[in-house]
């Protein structure tokens, strides 16, 4: 941890280049997530919806008789959710105890990041809203956030341990 103006505690993530990214797109931006932390990248499968679940939650998803639940990444990012999608997938990643499906428009690519392609970024406004974010990574002429899915998902519907 280190401490921001303000007084305020971030966790900064450290980059060990080579690292690979699993690369995928939110509406228009593109992002990426350490693939250490991808467990299997999947179609979208059924969805239970789940009565009074948190904001973002689609509810839970039977992924080979083991039930997952379903994280919407357009809502969290505040894109509108495409109806029907072909490219969408969903993207199992350890959180808690437990998988969590992680809905996005597209998953791209793998790619391996050196040190030279990372930048760090300080996050304007408040922390709070972009905690999530590692810092910025150059891939030819686009620039793809590099987050973190253990901020990113809401700790209330991590699975029970």
């Amino acid at each position: 941890m280190i401490t921001v103006s303000g007084g305020i505690m971030a966790k900064v993530a450290v980059l060990h280049p080579p690292r690979q990214l699993v690369l995928f797109r939110v509406g228009e931006t593109h992002y990426g997530l350490d693939i250490e932390a991808v467990g299997e990248i999947l179609p979208v499968l059924p969805v239970t919806a789940l009565p009074g679940a948190p904001a973002g939650v689609l509810g839970i998803a039977d992924v080979r008789e083991r039930v997952v639940p379903v994280f919407d990444l357009h809502w969290k990012f505040g894109v509108p959710t495409p109806g029907s999608n072909p490219e969408a997938r969903l993207i199992l990643v350890r959180a808690g105890e437990g998988p969590v499906a992680l809905l996005v428009g597209a998953v791209e690519e793998v790619v391996t990041v050196a040190r030279e392609d990372f930048q760090s970024v300080a996050t304007p406004g408040s922390v709070s809203g972009l905690g999530h974010l590692n810092g910025i990574v150059r891939r030819g002429d686009r620039l793809v956030l590099w987050i973190d899915h253990a901020r990113l998902v809401p700790e209330r519907m991590l699975p029970a341990a």
